[in-house]
């Protein structure tokens, strides 16, 4: 029979065990170790990806250069579901590129919260303390937090979560790869919104507090609004990008309801702002700027039973439009157990352009390890390969504009989520552009 002291010898020896298999089980599930994706498979995914991007087997595949690639995500608060998702396909595509032939590339990940100024500063430093040449990055490089560091120490940025929005202009090293969130998508919503809703005259918003750079922002959208001939009802509300409780904004709206409400928000906020504003009465036609799951779980059932429509460059896994992105929502699903939202679809996205610029540089003779050799591939020919747009035989295109450092198209829409399901009930481009009724 077991002594009280064996007791607490086995209890001493356990306990340590415990706590390693309990951090390995948390590593593994925040994505800092094994990704999920097997070498066989990353294998087989990688001579899909060379047929895919028709490249040619070799050194031009940059197989003998080792860099190191920065990131700076929401990892915590709020949306770190949505910087989880950007780890995920960070790690699929490095797998992939090396399982391809390509470069090693090892991410240096640093969280910056909801995004927290302090924590993107923090993240800002320690990139550039280590000497990384390129970085993703997100949330308009923290929320505008990051901008003069990126510049300062010369790290060529690629945001696919904010864009190149008003207050990032002017940042060389910066470039937005997706719609600048909401302001790209405006034209074309309210073109659906007079479409559908002919009685609707009013707009106003609820959203994130940017600090200063709110005005340029402010001036963007009601100026979108008076060029679509609808009226700015002055509803302009504003809570900060960690907030859930939306008590004292929500009061507000009752008293000012617009027939429209742009509900500017990211991560599970959407669907906290949705269940409260159900709750408080609000009628007003709410229209997100993007769709995640965390938001439906944030809403408590009210996005499955009355639905959330959103105008963005929205990525579908159940229904990829080309070949890579057919590709990339095949093994995203099948190394997470998940579909693929579009952080995940942006993060891979650009992973893949940063290894697009290694190839580049080092075709030309040139040192992958430096950025400005790096931007300057990216502005020689600032196309690349897309999961947006295209069609079955044919990838899509990314194409950055020099002049704002965003996209110079991106196919999105307006979109409707309800009961599990997300339908397109209107696509168009860019400032509106081809806009069409769904059929």
């Amino acid at each position: 029979m077991p002594t009280l002291r064996s007791d607490r010898r086995r209890r001493r020896l356990i306990a340590p065990l415990m706590a390693t298999l309990a951090a390995a089980a948390s590593l593994t599930a925040c994505g800092s170790g094994d990704t999920g994706v097997s070498a066989a498979d990353a294998k087989t995914q990688a001579a899909d990806l060379v047929k895919v991007l028709k490249l040619q087997d070799g050194a031009a595949l940059g197989g003998d250069v080792t860099f190191k690639l920065g990131a700076a995500l929401t990892l915590s608060g709020p949306s770190a579901g949505n910087g989880q998702s950007m780890r995920n396909a960070i790690e699929l595509a490095v797998k992939q590129i090396k399982a391809a032939g390509g470069p090693a590339i090892h991410p240096s990940v640093k969280d910056i919260k909801g995004p927290d100024p302090v924590a993107a500063k923090q993240a800002a430093s320690e990139l550039a303390s280590e000497g990384v040449p390129a970085k993703i990055t997100s949330m308009g490089d923290g929320l505008g937090a990051m901008l003069a560091d990126t510049d300062k120490n010369k790290i060529l940025s690629l945001d696919g979560v904010g864009g190149a929005q008003v207050f990032t202009r002017g940042t060389k090293y910066f470039y937005g790869t997706r719609e600048v969130a909401p302001s790209d998508a405006v034209p074309g919503a309210l073109e659906w919104f007079k479409r559908t809703h002919p009685q609707g005259r009013t707009v106003g918003l609820a959203g994130v507090d940017l600090g200063a750079a709110n005005a340029a922002i402010k001036a963007d959208m009601t100026g979108k609004f008076a060029a679509a001939g609808l009226t700015f009802n002055g509803l302009w509300e504003t809570a900060a990008p960690s907030s859930q409780d939306f008590a004292s904004m929500i009061a507000k709206i009752k008293k000012n309801p617009p027939d429209l409400l742009w509900v500017a928000f990211s991560g599970a906020s959407p669907g906290a702002f949705a269940a409260q504003a159900k709750a408080a009465g609000i009628k007003s036609e709410l229209l997100g700027i993007e769709f995640t799951q965390e938001a439906v779980k944030a809403s408590k059932g009210v996005l499955d039973s009355d639905g959330l429509k959103f105008a963005m460059d929205y990525f579908d896994p159940s229904a990829p439009t080309n070949p890579l992105a057919r590709l990339f929502a095949d093994a995203y699903q099948k190394a997470y157990g998940q579909p693929a939202d579009f952080y995940a679809a942006n993060a891979y996205e650009e992973t893949l352009m940063v290894w697009d610029l290694i190839r580049r540089v080092k075709a030309a003779g040139g040192d992958p390890g430096d950025s400005a050799q790096l931007k300057a591939a990216l502005e020689k020919d600032p196309r690349f390969a897309s999961v947006y747009g295209g069609d079955a035989a044919t990838v899509g295109t990314l194409k950055i504009d020099l002049k704002t450092h965003g996209v110079a198209s991106r196919p999105m829409g307006v979109f409707e989520y309800k009961d599990g399901k997300v339908k397109a009930l209107a696509t168009y481009d860019v400032d509106g552009r081809g806009f069409r009724l769904a059929g």
